[in-house]
């Protein structure tokens, strides 16, 4: 089970900043490396949300195997879903759903806040210890 994240500043402020000019709820993905428990974020990889809603997401698959081939091409892994909310960053019951698909830990970005989170499913819905670097 993935105990902590780490992800740059950089990639938490390009998507805050991208976050500001979306009218629907920012989605990518996270690549990096796996250490033990330790997931380390090298890149952010953004992508269409489908949905083009401002309280749901689909992500544009597409933007899933340009991720694929990026990891591939840098030696890295596909390692977390981000994703924004015009609420607390707190996964939604449509999130719980898709976590149970993708069993990657999710980051939460509060849209309004800017507070970021962080869940993994294991026995149940559990916070995954985040560090800003």
């Amino acid at each position: 089970m993935i105990k902590e994240i780490v992800i740059p500043k950089v990639v938490v402020d390009v998507f805050n900043s991208l976050v500001d000019i979306a009218n629907v709820e920012l989605v990518g993905l996270l690549l990096g490396s796996i250490r033990y428990d330790s997931v380390y974020v090298e890149e952010l990889v953004i992508g269409e949300n489908i949905d083009y809603s401002s309280t749901s997401f689909r992500l544009d698959p597409h933007a899933i195997i340009a991720a694929y081939d990026l990891a591939k091409m840098l030696s890295l892994d596909i390692v977390a879903l981000i994703h924004s909310h015009p609420a607390p960053p707190y996964p939604s019951p449509k999130d719980l759903a898709g976590m149970r698909l993708w069993p990657i830990p999710w980051v939460i970005v509060d849209s309004i806040t800017r507070e970021v989170r962080v869940w993994a499913l294991d026995k149940g819905l559990v916070e995954v210890k985040l560090v800003i670097t």
